[in-house]
């Protein structure tokens, strides 16, 4: 693995970290989660899927809580 393969995992992991930990604030903030939570690999996968494409902690915190149409 190439030096800049590494740095580029680096930074994707922590901006992940930083989204997450976004998310959970506001998933908290309004009344989702309670600690302690213990977030499964399903939902990690999907938060991960959901940070991906780009949508902010707050439109993860809806896909994942939010009503099914």
């Amino acid at each position: 693995m190439s030096a800049e393969h590494s740095a580029e995992l680096s930074k994707h992991e922590t901006e992940l970290r930083v989204w997450m930990s976004e998310w959970y604030d506001h998933a908290f903030s309004i009344g989702f989660i309670r600690p302690p939570f213990i977030l499964d690999d399903v939902t990690a996968s999907r938060l991960e899927g959901y940070f991906n494409v780009g949508l902010t902690p707050v439109e993860g915190v809806n896909a994942v809580f939010g009503a099914v149409h």
